[in-house]
């Protein structure tokens, strides 16, 4: 028998949890042969499994989420040939991404989007695992970047997005849809995605980055405590109506911010959205862009606040940052 070469980090969410009546509850054991038996014993002889972490994914911090990249970093050092993390839905679009900002590797990195518990009628972890470690499998998926597998669909970490907490379709593209599909064995992909800038040197991202929504006449007392704190937060983004759009109300607080160097960054709102710069009022984007508030472009306001963590833990400021936001 061959050495397992793929590694399946269990990192909490639905696969750790067990069903009990109508509620669900984390586990303090994983039956590591259950989910063995799961698999094709080709598939299973690759697999090793890591048991990390049973918490929800609503338990993690960006500084968690950057310990477990590190952890999976050291499985592709250690000889594994591909990787596949088993985590929470609920925040698996901005782990995915995290990870897919920071993983230099050509091998796979897979995660796998499980929406119920191994026990609970409809439960769909079994299923989903074999997807997944199919994927991580195939030649196809080498040199991809980080992919989220779901509904036997894969999609690009850089373009994913959560739609829906329930059922097997629960993610899309924000612009690009799925860009493969597992079929049994067999994985095919149509599509690359156009990945960000990686740094190949080792750092931690920024701690307190905060994201603020753009709300009908709302948000302006969260802004003034934002920029009137004594303790400095590293970032912000404004998710802004339509192009990046404010409430007018908030210009102060945000060109206090911008003084007192703090970088802010504004992104659409809409699910499909991206900053626009040919209006001009009060408030509007190219009002933001005049008193030095950066561009996010088409970035979405989760992968924005993300993206410039990991900017500014890298050193980048001022166009250096906003190049590394824009791909340029």
């Amino acid at each position: 028998m061959a050495a397992p070469d793929i590694t399946l980090v269990i990192a909490g969410g639905e696969l750790t949890m067990r069903a009990s009546g109508t509620m669900t509850s984390v586990q303090k054991e994983l039956d590591e042969a259950r989910i063995h038996s799961w698999l094709p014993e080709e598939l299973s002889e690759k697999v090793k499994i890591v048991d990390w972490s049973h918490q929800p994914s609503s338990h993690y911090s960006m500084r968690m989420a950057a310990d477990l990249v590190d952890l999976l970093s050291k499985q592709v050092t250690g000889g594994a040939s591909a990787v596949v993390v088993a985590c929470g839905a609920d925040a698996i679009e901005e782990m995915a991404y995290l990870a897919d900002l920071l993983w230099i590797y050509p091998q796979p990195l897979i995660f796998a989007a499980t929406l119920t518990p191994p026990d609970e009628h409809g439960g769909e972890p079994a299923l989903v695992l074999r997807e997944a470690l199919t994927a991580a499998a195939a030649r196809e998926t080498w040199g991809q970047g980080v992919l989220i597998c779901s509904g036997g669909q894969l999609f690009a970490a850089c373009d994913a997005v959560e739609v829906a907490n329930y059922g097997r379709c629960g993610y899309d593209g924000t612009f690009r849809g799925a860009v493969g599909n597992v079929f049994g064995e067999h994985v095919i992909l149509w599509q690359t995605a156009r990945r960000s800038r990686v740094f190949d040197t080792p750092f931690t991202p920024a701690r307190n980055v905060e994201l603020l929504y753009a709300t009908l006449g709302g948000g302006e007392r969260l802004l003034q405590m934002l920029a009137e704190s004594e303790k400095s937060i590293d970032g912000l983004v404004i998710a802004g109506f339509g192009g990046g759009n404010v409430y007018p109300a908030w210009m102060a607080f945000i060109k206090s911010l911008v003084r007192d160097d703090v970088p802010v960054v504004a992104v659409s709102r809409c699910s499909r959205g991206c900053v626009l710069d040919g209006q001009v009022f009060e408030g509007s984007f190219a009002k933001l862009a005049e008193i030095g508030v950066m561009n996010g472009g088409p970035l979405t306001p989760v992968q924005a606040r993300i993206k410039l963590a990991v900017g500014i833990g890298a050193g980048l400021k001022g166009e250096d940052l906003q190049n590394y936001l824009l791909n340029r």
